[in-house]
């Protein structure tokens, strides 16, 4: 138990660093013996929301895909996840079960790890639920920075059903300063109302913010490896 303590703490203290700098924190745990752990392959399931958001869930796993390309390992993604377990199970019976764990800790209980890694037949899985997503926009006649921001946890399990890696962390991305009243350029229907379009940006994209979180997690996840460089002739 020391040793596991030891290895948060060490994580904990340049996310707080960082936190303090910026409107990110991250948390990590990372099991004791995960650097030496081989991982062959993860799959990616379906991810959660708090408010059981599909299209949330979608950008979720739409935005870790690319980053986690980045990581050496080979990855199985949500859709590819979901077809295989529903082979194997016969239905949609487990990815219900499985949305149910990720709603209530975020992760997935040791033996569903084991009985999905061997149904997938991946060294692990790793699980996403949002806690939090948000995007504030200004009011054509408010004067401030629109802003949107997300909140996600993770968890790697393997398929020994051993907890490998978690993760917890929270973006946030302003836009540039909205000025009230200034520049409109039209009107827009809005049920009843009209209201004033202006030529000003908006709050940042959803999948802006969750580049930026995912692109400082995946420095983070166990077994990454380094791409060979071209010197060394790699590929």
């Amino acid at each position: 138990m020391a040793a596991g303590i030891a290895v948060i703490s060490t994580a904990l203290a340049p996310a707080c660093l960082a936190a303090e700098k910026g409107k990110k924190l991250d948390l990590f745990w990372v099991h004791p013996d995960a650097a030496s752990t081989t991982l062959r392959s993860v799959a990616l399931l379906p991810a959660a929301s708090f408010d059981n958001n599909l299209a949330t869930e979608k950008e979720i796993e739409n935005a870790w895909a690319p980053i986690a390309r980045t990581s050496g390992l080979r990855w199985y993604f949500s859709t590819t996840a979901k077809d295989l377990l529903r082979r194997a199970f016969s239905g949609d019976s487990v990815l219900k079960a499985v949305r149910a764990q990720l709603l209530k800790e975020a992760r997935v209980d040791s033996l569903s790890a084991r009985s999905l890694c061997q149904a997938l037949h991946t060294s692990a899985v790793l699980t996403m639920r949002a806690d939090q997503w948000e995007k504030v926009e200004m009011e054509w006649n408010q004067t401030g920075k629109p802003w949107t921001r997300v909140q996600i946890k993770a968890a790697l399990v393997d398929s020994t059903g051993r907890l490998l890696w978690t993760a917890a962390g929270s973006e946030t991305a302003e836009g540039p300063m909205h000025e009230a009243d200034s520049g409109t350029i039209g009107v827009k229907s809005s049920g009843l109302n009209l209201e004033a379009v202006t030529g000003q940006a908006g709050a940042p994209s959803f999948q802006e913010v969750l580049e930026r979180l995912f692109t400082r997690w995946i420095d983070a996840f166990p077994g990454k490896q380094s791409r060979p460089s071209a010197a060394s002739g790699g590929s």
